[in-house]
């Protein structure tokens, strides 16, 4: 085996030992998804994206609209996507995740990809109603894995899954067996969220957005609470 995979390796049971004991621990968290951007999987992954053609046309223009501020998003019209989402950023506290680690031999359409998949992480929750706790994340990630067929959070889950075996007097709101479950659902039923130019439809009522991604229905379903004020069973 060449050295260069024994230390990828190395490098994920290091991060995959951590988060089997703290799925919350973010820094190990990032370094796996770090890691595994350059394997032949999420190679493969990224191929078939680009084959997609709801995808294409996003790529070959590698769009990115306007991002307004959080308090830009807050202001937007009640029940909008871009309110309910600034919102979720103010009450959750959240900020820009970090741009991910990549190659300098990636190309460039492939460096589009994993840019706008990071950066649109905490819109999909908000699309989805997920939460920011283990379980919402844990779902993010079945989401993710279904329609982007991604080995880092393949791997997440993996690490969820045997975190919950592990720690079975840890309760949680939502099992994050059931969490994961209804994640991968989502994937399944959605149209691909990767395709949509979200900044164009910042002022769209959330709930039309869903009904055009065909989720609606499913998020009456849904294990978790309301999220920022919207009601999925409306």
């Amino acid at each position: 085996m060449p050295s260069a995979h024994r230390n990828l390796l190395k490098r994920l049971a290091v991060d995959l030992a951590a988060l089997c004991s703290n799925p919350n621990d973010l820094d190990h968290a990032f370094d796996l998804l770090n890691a595994t951007y350059s394997t032949d999987v999420a190679q493969a992954a990224r191929d078939r994206l680009k084959a997609d053609p709801s995808i294409q046309a996003l790529v070959k223009d590698q769009y990115w609209g306007h991002w307004p501020t959080a308090k830009e998003l807050v202001d937007l019209p009640a029940g909008s996507l871009g309110h309910v989402y600034g919102l979720f950023l103010t009450s959750q506290g959240l900020s820009e995740l970090p741009a991910p680690e990549l190659s300098k031999e990636m190309a460039s359409d492939d460096a589009y990809l994993q840019l706008r998949i990071r950066y649109t992480h905490d819109l999909w929750h908000v699309i989805a109603g997920l939460p920011i706790t283990m379980a919402g994340e844990a779902a993010a990630n079945g989401l993710t894995t279904e329609q982007l067929r991604w080995p880092g959070s393949a791997l997440l889950i993996a690490a969820d899954l045997v975190h919950r075996v592990s720690d079975a007097d840890e309760v949680t709101a939502v099992d994050v067996g059931v969490a994961i479950a209804y994640g991968l659902n989502l994937g399944a039923t959605a149209q691909p969220l990767l395709a949509q130019r979200w900044e164009e439809g910042w002022e769209t009522p959330l709930q039309t957005w869903r009904d055009a991604l065909g989720i609606r229905a499913l998020l009456r379903q849904s294990p978790f609470p309301l999220l920022t004020g919207e009601n999925p069973r409306s």
